[in-house]
């Protein structure tokens, strides 16, 4: 038996997947033959995005008004979650995220991602945000999956 292509996927991909836009990449992922990852900072920016893309205020505001369960409830994103495989963040992920930042240029949580991608050693990695990756990735030699038709097969 062939064993799965690990892939670490974006939480850009899951954020347009809630949006409804920029879908089919995802799509793809999760009804084929792969090893969908993600990392709690993936899950985090995905459930802040949903809380505010389906509550249709600001996060913030809805916590303020004390609305995150029933914004939750309107669909559970717990089961779109649990299609993905969350992988630990650890003290040697967080110190080589901290040159990824300065060696690349990158915030703390995309920094984070490309060091856990790195130290997990997975070679592929689906993401829409190419400002931040398409360079750190060819540095690293991480294949950057931006559509279907560069994903691996």
């Amino acid at each position: 038996m062939v064993q799965a292509i690990s892939i670490f996927v974006d939480s850009s991909l899951l954020v347009e997947y809630i949006k409804e836009k920029k879908t089919d990449l995802i799509e793809s992922l999760i009804e084929g033959e792969y090893n969908c990852l993600i990392n709690a900072i993936v899950y985090s920016e995905f459930l802040f995005h949903y809380i505010a893309i389906t509550g249709k205020k600001s996060p913030l505001a809805i916590k303020e008004n004390n609305k995150i369960n029933e914004t939750l409830e309107i669909f559970d994103p717990i089961k779109f979650l649990e299609l993905f495989k969350v992988i630990e963040i650890d003290e040697q992920i967080t110190r080589l995220s901290y040159s990824y930042m300065k060696k690349y240029n990158l915030l703390p949580n995309d920094a984070i991602i490309l060091a856990n991608i790195k130290i997990h050693e997975i070679k592929h990695f689906a993401s829409f945000d190419l400002n931040d990756f398409e360079l750190p990735c060819k540095k690293e030699e991480i294949n950057l999956i931006t559509s279907i038709s560069n994903l691996p097969y």
